[in-house]
């Protein structure tokens, strides 16, 4: 027990379920044990596909409480279901009441999670008390859900513009965070598990605050916090809903969920802040920032400067795929190889662990790795149906990881802080449909951004059209990097400046020129002439052996 108030019913065996008669026994000379869902005791080993060894027991967590309760860290374990429940006191999260006739009480269980830190070592155990939403009926237990998270090219843009000002970085968590949500509807749950009050079985948790599980949790949360921001004086970016910035001595804040960064340059109002924060909801001061949703950050406070990286992330992905000790190549694309459907002669792969590695390698590339977001995007095409010779292109990219582990993105102080772009296309690349691969990528002082690697909606019939079509998406990023900067204060002095190496599609951009060979063009392309003849955008001239986009169409 923890302070004579909590206590965890550890269940000798399987407990009979409440309110029902005692199962028929089928066989007397059977094992008279009562039968209780449990993994197989029987030695297993790890999965091979195509030489490949994945790992398996070593990192799940438990599946259950018995399971958690009868492992080796049973102890770490029962803590955390001891701190979530003094959580939910603490936040006075539920009342016991008779259930109404009319309603179904929504189930709930508990997850186990070892939290890992920036080196991939386990950081504490978390044990979540997660209502089983699923069962929820909408109109009734949930209306809206939709619930805003802060766009990585913010937290980058935060970041690198935190460097050209010299902001100090620092960041908060948020303790059970969807605990301090104000439900709107009335729902009503099962007691826990290991934590059902004798003598009142037959009662449910009537929720008065939102809990994790729960479909409405996310906004009902988000809705609370973004209420008390703006009564503390904070206003809301337009450009991005979870960024907010403060009209005296300026701290800007970034919010993923529970997850919160604050940037400014006077640190006793960083502290202002956190303390507010902190008299409102349970939080815990992680000092400066140095690591947030899976990213590695570390600050240079001599020569200010801030380097972003996954380097153990990419040490497990290439250790669960079996190719940590793989010999390294030079780049992330085969140049021998073009990928094709596969046809009914095709060797197939694996689909789920095809699907594992792709989407491993798509958030990599997403979050730090823009040299790799060719590769990966253009594997990740053949998910649905994958041959041999597409996973060792998947395997291609990790070989290519192995030599380049440490590689991120740093930022320094420069003597612009204007967002530059670059912008390509690689004309007709994709063998099966021909159609072209857009490319755009935006730098502040030196460092992206931004960046984006995607194949175009339709056939361009030249290489001026395609590049032209890859303008248009480009210009719209620009527009919406625009806007952020000028709300986290780097107001932008003149036109953004895009670099293309095509000269007739800058020609195309400033005037309806060739029009023979233009006037097919879908008019949402045009939208890259507008923005230019409206001066937000500026395209100039760069050399093909300088254009910093090229890694994004071919690789």
């Amino acid at each position: 027990t923890r302070s004579g108030q909590i206590e965890i019913d550890e269940p000798e065996g399987d407990p009979e379920p409440e309110g029902e008669s005692e199962p028929e026994k089928l066989d007397q000379s059977a094992d008279p044990e009562p039968v209780i869902l449990r993994r197989s005791t029987r030695e297993t080993k790890q999965p091979d596909y195509y030489g490949v060894r994945v790992y398996t027991a070593e990192t799940r967590e438990p599946e259950s409480v018995q399971e958690a309760l009868s492992s080796s860290e049973k102890e770490h374990w029962k803590v955390a279901m001891l701190n979530e429940m003094e959580s939910m006191k603490f936040n006075d999260l539920w009342d016991l009441v008779e259930l109404p006739k009319d309603r179904k009480p929504v189930g709930c269980r508990w997850v186990f999670k070892r939290k890992m830190n920036a080196y991939n070592c386990i950081e504490r155990y978390k044990a979540r008390l997660v209502a089983q939403g699923f069962s929820q009926r909408k109109g009734l237990d949930y209306d809206e859900l939709f619930s805003p998270v802060i766009r990585f090219e913010s937290v980058r843009t935060l970041i690198a513009i935190s460097v050209q000002k010299g902001f100090k970085l620092h960041q908060l968590d948020v303790t059970t965070a969807f605990l301090n949500g104000h439900l709107e509807e009335e729902v009503y749950m099962r007691q826990p598990e290991g934590f059902v009050v004798k003598g009142k079985e037959h009662l449910v948790c009537k929720l008065k605050h939102s809990l994790y599980g729960l479909k409405q949790s996310p906004r009902c949360w988000n809705h609370t916090l973004d209420t008390y921001l703006k009564n503390i004086g904070f206003i809301q970016s337009s450009s991005d809903p979870c960024i907010y910035m403060s009209s005296e001595k300026l701290v800007i804040i970034g919010v993923y969920v529970d997850d919160i960064i604050l940037a400014g340059k006077d640190i006793g109002r960083i502290n202002e802040v956190k303390k507010a924060l902190s008299d409102e909801f349970q939080v815990k001061n992680l000092g400066e920032l140095n690591y947030f949703l899976g990213v590695q950050v570390t600050q240079n406070a001599e020569n200010s400067s801030v380097w972003m990286g996954q380097p153990s992330f990419t040490e497990f992905l290439l250790d669960k795929y079996g190719m940590g000790d793989a010999k390294p190549s030079k780049t992330p694309v085969s140049l021998s190889s073009k990928l094709l459907k596969a046809s009914e002669n095709s060797e197939l792969a694996d689909q789920e662990q095809y699907q594992s590695a792709v989407g491993s390698l798509l958030y990599l590339s997403s979050r730090t790795r823009p040299d790799i977001a060719f590769a990966v995007g253009n594997v990740a095409r053949y998910c649905s149906k994958p041959t041999k010779e597409h996973w060792i292109a998947v395997k291609h990219i990790m070989r290519y990881l192995c030599g380049t582990r440490e590689f991120g993105l740093h930022y320094t102080k420069g003597e612009s802080s204007a967002v530059i772009g670059y912008s390509d296309a690689d004309w007709g690349g994709d063998c099966n449909d021909f159609k072209s691969t857009s490319g755009y990528l935006f730098q502040i002082g030196g460092t992206a951004v931004s960046w984006r690697s995607k194949k175009q909606s339709c056939v361009a019939l030249s290489t001026a059209e395609a590049e032209y079509i890859a303008l248009s998406s480009t210009a719209q990023e620009a527009l919406w990097l625009r806007e952020l900067n000028k709300d986290l204060n780097n107001i932008p002095l003149g036109p953004t400046v895009i670099f293309e190496d095509n000269q007739s599609a800058i020609c195309m951009s400033k005037n309806p020129q060739f029009h023979g060979r233009s006037k097919h063009i879908n008019i949402k392309f045009h939208f890259i002439r507008e923005q230019v003849t409206s001066s937000n955008i500026c395209l100039k001239f760069c050399p093909s052996e300088d254009m910093v986009a090229d890694l994004l169409t071919k690789g």
